[in-house]
Order: C-alpha cells, then sequence, then structure tokens
C-alpha cells in the first residue's frame, strides 16, 4: 500500500511519516516555511500548529505582524532565511547580481509522489514505490527570482528522511550562491548533548559526547575530503540518553567533499542543525536557468537511545544506499599481500601466498601497491596504469590466470585521484594536477591530486583503469587516495568558477565510481583513503565496503570501530587480521581475529611466515566466519559496553529472526581482582530459550540478568566468542 505525506490544505501543514517516527513543518501566511515536530510517531496535525510561534516574552502584548523582526530568531525554522533577522547560519545565501545576499524564499507550491527520484551527478538512497513517497515544496525568491526546490523522501519501514535541496535561477541576471546547506532543522530543548566523531590517520572516528553549549558549534572538513579529521554525521539526544534509553536524533551527509554540520544554540535554546556543503569551500555561478543539487541528507529519529537509532541507519544504508547487487551477496575472505611483501614482490611469491591461503580457507588474493609503472617505492609513477610486465613476469592477465589457477578471486590495489611528479603522465600534462596559478604545488605523499573537475581527465582515468580491469577480468578493486586537497584550483576554469572547483572535482569522482561500476558491475569495490579517511554514505553508494583505518591493532580498532558503528553497519567496515602493530602491546591471533570478525572478514599478513599452530587458526578462523558472516553482514548490532568506559569491551551480532547471536567479548588489561560479570543481552526473544553448546538459558533471563563472562586464562587482550542459537 502507498504512503501519502499528510497535508492540512487549509494551513498548509505538511506531516510525513517514516516508520515509527513523524515530521512536521508549516508554511506560515506571510509565506515561509516553519518547523513543526521530529519525534515518534503522531496522529494529530492542525495541532501541531501550536507547538511553534510561541510568544518569548509573555509579558508583552501580541506584536504587529508589521513589527514582527524581534520574533524571527526565537522561532523553528524548516528554511532558514538569510539577513532578515535569524542570526543562526542560513538554509542558502544567494548573492544577487547588486552584490546583496538577503534571502528570503517564499512558498509556490507542492507535490507528492510515490518512490524515490535520484539526484543528477550525486549518490543518493533509493526505494521502490511501495517503499516509500516524496515530498516537495517549491520557493522562490521574490526579488532575486531564485527558487528552491525542498525534496524529502519518507520510507515506510524505517525512521529516516532523506533530504536534499535544488537551488534554479529563474531571474533574468547571473547569481553566485554562497551557501547550500541539505538539511536545517531547529529544535527547542533545554538539554541535549552533541554527539560527533573526530581522528586522524590512525585513530578515525573517536566518539566524542558533550553538552551541548549556547553559540555556534562547526564539525567540519575544510580538506576536499570528508577526511580523517570529522566524519560528515552528528547526533543530537537527550542528557539521558543511553544505547537503549531516551531519544535520539542522528544526521548523515551522502557526500565526500569538504562539508559543514553547524550546530547553533540561543539563548531561548532555539537549537539550528544545518548540514551540508561548507560554505567556506563553495560558490557556485548560476546563470539565468542554471540549477544547482546540493547533496543528499539522512535524518533518523529514536525514542528508545542511541543503540535503536545505529540499527536504524544500517538497516537504511545496507537497503537503501548501498548498490542492491552487494546488499545479500556474501563478501570474500581476503588477503592483502601489502603488509607481507610491500614492493618486494614477484610472480613466484603472489602464487605461493595464493596456495597457502586457499588451503586455509581464504577465498580473495590483493595484489597492491606497486604493480604498475615504474613503482618500485611511493614516489613515483602514480597516473601511469600500465602493469610492469617485467616485475609481473607476464602480463597482468597471465597473473590473474595464474592466482585463479590456485582457486582464488584476484584483485588490484589502484589510486585513481592522484598524479606522482616522477611519472610519464604528469610530465605530458602538468596542467592535469590541481594547481592555482603563482603559488607553488604542496607535494603531500610524494603526490598531487589530479584535476578531477575536468571531464577530459575522468576520461582518461576510466579509459585506463578499465583496460587493466578487463585484462585481469578483476574480482576486486581497492580504491585508495592518499592526500588531501592544497592550492585548489584549476586551469581549465574561469577566474568566477574558482569556487567551484572542489565540489566539481567529488562530481568527477562520483561520476568515474559510476561509470566503473556500470560498466564492471561483477567487480566488488573497497574504498580506502589513507585508511579510513573518507569512509562516507557517498562513497557508499558505490563501495559497499570501506577500509575502516590502515591500524588493525586490535586494540585501536576496539575504538575505531566502536566510534564507526554508530551511523554505518558492519557490513561496510573493512576488518582485518595483520601482525601486531605495537610489540610492545601484544594481541593474541584469536583477538585480533575476533576483532576483525566484527567486519568485512580478511588478513593482512604472511601467511608463509605464521607459525603451524597460528595457521591453524587461520583456517578455523575461515570456517568460522563462514558459519555466522550472515550475522554480520545483515544482522542487528549492538554495542554491550563502550571500550572508553569498560575494560571489558563486548559486542553482539543478532539474526533478524533472533534465531542466532554471536557475542563478542574483549578483556583488555588482566585484572587480578576481575571475577567476571554478567552481561544483558538485549533484542533477544524473551519468549525462546538459546544454547551456547553447553547450557541452555531462557531468552527473557539473558535480557534481563545477563549472560555470565569470564576471562579465559590470565593476560591482556584475550578474547571469547559465544555462538547463543535459538532451540
Amino acid at each position: 500500500m502507498a504512503m501519502t505525506p499528510l497535508v492540512q490544505e487549509k494551513n498548509l501543514v505538511f506531516r510525513l511519516d517514516a516508520g515509527n517516527a513523524s515530521y512536521a513543518f508549516q508554511v506560515t501566511p506571510d509565506g515561509r516555511l516553519q518547523h513543526l515536530y521530529w519525534g515518534p510517531k503522531v496522529e494529530a496535525l492542525e495541532e501541531l500548529t501550536r507547538l511553534n510561534g510561541k510568544n518569548p516574552y509573555p509579558t508583552e502584548p501580541s506584536l504587529d505582524p508589521q513589527d514582527n523582526q524581534c520574533w524571527r530568531e526565537h522561532q523553528l525554522w524548516e528554511f532558514a532565511p538569510e539577513d532578515i533577522g535569524v542570526y543562526a547560519p542560513a538554509t542558502a545565501t544567494v548573492r544577487s547580481a547588486q552584490g546583496t545576499q538577503v534571502t528570503d524564499p517564499r512558498y509556490v507550491s507542492y507535490r507528492t509522489f510515490p518512490g524515490k527520484p535520484a539526484l543528477p551527478g550525486l549518490p543518493a538512497s533509493y526505494g521502490q514505490e511501495e517503499e516509500c513517497q516524496t515530498l516537495e515544496v517549491l520557493l522562490e525568491d521574490p526579488a532575486t527570482r531564485v527558487q528552491f526546490l525542498l525534496r524529502y523522501t519518507a520510507f515506510r519501514n524505517l525512521p529516516v528522511l532523506a533530504r536534499s535541496l535544488a537551488i534554479t535561477n529563474r531571474g533574468d541576471a547571473p547569481v553566485e550562491l554562497r551557501r547550500a546547506a541539505s538539511l536545517t532543522t531547529d529544535f527547542c530543548h533545554e538539554s541535549l548533548d552533541v554527539v560527533y566523531f573526530d581522528g586522524f590517520w590512525g585513530k578515525e572516528r573517536c566518539f566524542h559526547r558533550e553538552p551541548l553549549q549556547g553559540g555556534l558549534k562547526v564539525l567540519e572538513s575544510t580538506r576536499g575530503l570528508s577526511g580523517h579529521a570529522m566524519n560528515p554525521s552528528v547526533i543530537l539526544c537527550e542528557r539521558t540518553a543511553t544505547e537503549e534509553a531516551g531519544r535520539a536524533y542522528g544526521a548523515l551527509l551522502v557526500y565526500s567533499g569538504s562539508f559543514a554540520i553547524e550546530v547553533d544554540q540561543s539563548p531561548l535554546y532555539r537549537t539550528r542543525l544545518n548540514l551540508g556543503l561548507h560554505p567556506q569551500c563553495f560558490q557556485w555561478l548560476l546563470n539565468p536557468g542554471d540549477s544547482f543539487q546540493t547533496p543528499e541528507a539522512l535524518q533518523g529519529f529514536s525514542a528508545a537511545g542511541l543503540g535503536t537509532l545505529s540499527r536504524a541507519f544500517h538497516d537504511f544504508l545496507r537497503n537503501h544506499l548501498i548498490p542492491r547487487q552487494w546488499r545479500d551477496a556474501p563478501r570474500p575472505i581476503l588477503i592483502n599481500n601489502w603488509e607481507a611483501m610491500h614492493f618486494d614482490f614477484s610472480k613466484e611469491k603472489l602464487v605461493k601466498l595464493a596456495r597457502t591461503a586457499k588451503a586455509n580457507g581464504v577465498e580473495l588474493l590483493v595484489l597492491d601497491d606497486g604493480w604498475f609503472g615504474k613503482r618500485n617505492n611511493d614516489r613515483n609513477a602514480l597516473g601511469d596504469w600500465i602493469p610492469n610486465q617485467e616485475k609481473l613476469d607476464g602480463t597482468m592477465g597471465e597473473l590473474a590466470d595464474a592466482i585463479r589457477a590456485e582457486g582464488l578471486k584476484f584483485g588490484l590495489w589502484f589510486e585513481p585521484e592522484m598524479i606522482s611528479r616522477d611519472s610519464d603522465l604528469f610530465r605530458k600534462h602538468p596542467d592535469w594536477a590541481i594547481q592555482t596559478p603563482g603559488h607553488s604545488l604542496s607535494y603531500h605523499r610524494f603526490q598531487y591530486m589530479l584535476d578531477f573537475s575536468r571531464p577530459e581527465v575522468v576520461d582518461y582515468v576510466f579509459d585506463t583503469i578499465s583496460q587493466v580491469i578487463q585484462e585481469a577480468k578483476l574480482d576486486y578493486m581497492k580504491w585508495d587516495a592518499n592526500r588531501e586537497m592544497t592550492e585548489v584550483g584549476s586551469l581549465a576554469l574561469p577566474p568566477e568558477q574558482q569556487g567551484e572547483v572542489a565540489h566539481r572535482y567529488v562530481l568527477g569522482l562520483y561520476d568515474l565510481y559510476q561509470r566503473l561500476t556500470r560498466r564492471f558491475p561483477q567487480m566488488l569495490i573497497e574504498g580506502c583513503s589513507a585508511g579510513g579517511g573518507r569512509f562516507d554514505a557517498g562513497i557508499l553508494a558505490f563501495s559497499p565496503q570501506f577500509w575502516t583505518s590502515d591500524n588493525s591493532d586490535a586494540f585501536s580498532r576496539l575504538f575505531i570501530q566502536y566510534g564507526t558503528s554508530f551511523f554505518y553497519p558492519c557490513s561496510a567496515m573493512g576488518a582485518h587480521v595483520a601482525v601486531n602493530w605495537f610489540p610492545q602491546r601484544y594481541s593474541p591471533v584469536e583477538t585480533r581475529a575476533a576483532v576483525a570478525f566484527a567486519g568485512t572478514f580478511g588478513y593482512e599478513l604472511d601467511l608463509d611466515r605464521m607459525p603451524p599452530e597460528e595457521l591453524a587458526q587461520v583456517k578455523a578462523q575461515c570456517q568460522f566466519y563462514h558459519q555466522c558472516h550472515h550475522l554480520v553482514q545483515n544482522g542487528d548490532y549492538y554495542r554491550l559496553t563502550s571500550p572508553y568506559e569498560n575494560n571489558t569491551v563486548a559486542w553482539m551480532h543478532l539474526a533478524k529472526d533472533k534465531s542466532l547471536c554471536l557475542l563478542t567479548v574483549v578483556f583488555v588489561r588482566y585484572d587480578a581482582a576481575y571475577a567476571g560479570e554478567n552481561l544483558r543481552l538485549p533484542g533477544l526473544d524473551p519468549q525462546a530459550t538459546y544454547s551456547d553448546g553447553t547450557h541452555t538459558w531462557p531468552g527473557n533471563l539473558l535480557i534481563q540478568a545477563g549472560y555470565p563472562v569470564t576471562t579465559p586464562k590470565n593476560g591482556d587482550m584475550l578474547s571469547l566468542q559465544i555462538l547463543l542459537q535459538k532451540e
């Protein structure tokens, strides 16, 4: 049965129901949009209009409509105007031909329709007509005649809305777009916490939760990539909210470039949430008739805690964003040769590794950096995507055939967006690097960034990479990006459009992704950006999994994967067993595997150098992962304890039908006084019984009292993994 957004024609009140949540806003008598409600599902419609517009000065008489400026900053806005007395960040800012920036559009019309349209040139969520319904509301600024089309899609079974904004110049003169948020939502709440995820290389998505204070807080990336420093996601929640209780509001940007999340709280506890392109890194020339489309933003709600909000986003990204062909397809257990060989590899070494890997349950071998051009270190040849036949002892196709003859699939590492100064491509096309005339090019990681704002550059990369993919019949591609933007400019754009370079670059990136996935739909692409530096929903629309971090240390990964899990499903997290990164902090191979089981599983080490007893464990680990990989890929994920607060770190994966549960526990540091504890397991069937192979437990007992765990022996970084089967 189709969904229909509820519209009260008399007062132009709009209400969208998504899962067990409702979202509502209204057209005011003067044609502006004001926010009304976002929370648990409600049936009222007309009564919602009473929620906004309360006089902030109750002792004062009612104000004349002609003298209403002091009201404006106290309203809850759905589209926040610019420079009319609404002092929190605006939704959009248009600089007119006269040089002014007042942006105050008024209501024109609305329409609703089943399903969800794609966004031109941008990744976006998808849904069938029976799964979702879209509402479009059109506004126009009477002075500039710039139109703003707000698009909302509500999904029937999940408390998630997809939002975007399209801006069209219907006037007779060019205008300049200076700000374009994908989402504006206002709150009226006195005590909110803000949850966000920052970091750097090897320490991505660190969890932070702090009380929201008065004034403006900006979570941002100005790096041209979403970047290590801040993830394009945020949660606002009640101060008392926990994993399983309390209201939580989440927002996630489907974008891979510079962004800004603005959270502004006024003295009267009006809180503005803006999410979109970073205004510092963006401007766009709109000639008459031109349009601009913002990236999509996703907003989700939970009345039952942070864990419930996370599971809603996990289901949404799995079912409505990642490529359809990878939603249910099992992901192969892979081994990457980098940690084993670096640049010092040969065909003989690779075939030997493939043989050992196959014998122990691995399914895919990935040849990392060094296979192309004169690439024997990280200082040259990026951009020269021609296989080095001398190093490979033959063609790439012959190497791929040799690996497949051992029973494994085959994959390659690429860094398509970069160019080495010492490369044939740079010598031929130095103008293809991102650069600003008159300034030197910053040389980072011994490379520059290719100017993907230029279609001819994207065409060249697509053609050269496609030849390699086709020759090797690749099953897998690791897409890396090891630096960020500096001296942002393009030699192909006029001065008045230089502010468009960073966004045009991202559009070029998406164009390359889309062309490759369409031409090679069987090839699994895993995203990477110096580890987890561009782990965002924009990339996941093309790559169903992303290398979570270059840091594979089990202790570090407890924190990295914990933070990542608040928005992104475990099926998106590349997680591998590696050698112990830090000799002073040893983790047994069992624990390294237990931690890696929380994502798409694989190995980053030399199997041929492992002790026989550890190699036997590899084989057992692969067998066990096959037994329960569907839990990781499609089940519900529960954070049971936090690594920031607990010495015992625990999580679980639960099948959707509650028939099977994988409980993982890591005992970080040995504690002589630790006598074990009972871990409560929410989400199980309270009416059922569960068996761990030795004992049978009532489901309600495991939910309320918990499952007893204790460290298997004395030592640091020990682990347990327990399968609980519903009887």
